[in-house]
């Protein structure tokens, strides 16, 4: 049953984000869900999606997850 609350919870980040470019205020916890999702499944789009969010949005702050209010 982890699997699918990680799941859901990463799909609702990624909607948040595509909707409005909100970065959630636990991102690191859904960083945490997404590499065991792509631990089960390597292929999995979705977590690929994620992990290219995060990659960006640290990277424009300096390598960090940017405040959240």
């Amino acid at each position: 049953m982890g699997h699918y609350e990680d799941f859901k919870r990463l799909l609702a980040a990624i909607e948040a984000y595509r909707a409005d470019a909100s970065i959630p205020v636990e991102a690191e916890q859904i960083d945490a869900a997404c590499a065991r999702i792509l631990a089960h499944d390597p292929f999995d789009e979705t977590a690929i999606e994620w992990k290219r969010i995060a990659e960006l949005v640290k990277e424009l702050n300096g390598g960090e997850w940017p405040p959240t209010s």
